[in-house]
């Protein structure tokens, strides 16, 4: 539920394991997994706003895989605003195995970066308030990040 302090919503969606999810091993594949991660990561970014906006994938800052999951397991991805600059949105994404529910192992956790631009691509302002529970140190770590992405890009 968002709050004065984090007024973002937080969301969640479920994907099932099936065979085409899975590598040589048959557990699921990394890059299934970075799929679902930056397919949740834009919904959650994009629900920042009440209408749709012109929002553009920047980076995956991280993304750790930290444990299998076989077919048929369920993978819950949870979507939480972790920064919001000027004209950038930074994402993080838990996933989490749903069951057994007394022991749900994290899958993966990352972090990633959304920018809003104009119809020529240029980063513009969003207009969104900052969170008030943003550390100087998270700020700091994500302007770096989405400076890096900019002088990249140059």
């Amino acid at each position: 539920m968002p709050s004065p302090d984090h007024p973002y919503e937080t969301l969640t969606n479920t994907h099932l394991v099936k065979g085409e999810d899975l590598n040589h091993h048959k557990t699921l594949y990394g890059g299934r997994c970075v799929e679902w991660c930056v397919h949740m990561a834009y919904l959650t970014a994009q629900n920042c706003f009440a209408e749709s906006r012109s929002l553009v994938f920047m980076s995956i800052r991280s993304l750790s895989m930290r444990s299998s999951a076989r077919i048929g397991d369920m993978v819950q991805f949870v979507g939480r605003v972790d920064y919001v600059g000027d004209s950038t949105i930074g994402i993080r994404i838990d996933a989490y195995k749903v069951q057994p529910k007394e022991d749900q192992k994290p899958v993966a956790t990352g972090t990633f970066l959304f920018c809003t631009v104009d119809e020529d691509g240029k980063a513009i302002p969003h207009g969104l308030p900052a969170l008030k529970d943003q550390s100087a140190a998270k700020n700091a770590r994500w302007t770096a990040a989405a400076q890096e992405v900019v002088s990249a890009r140059n």
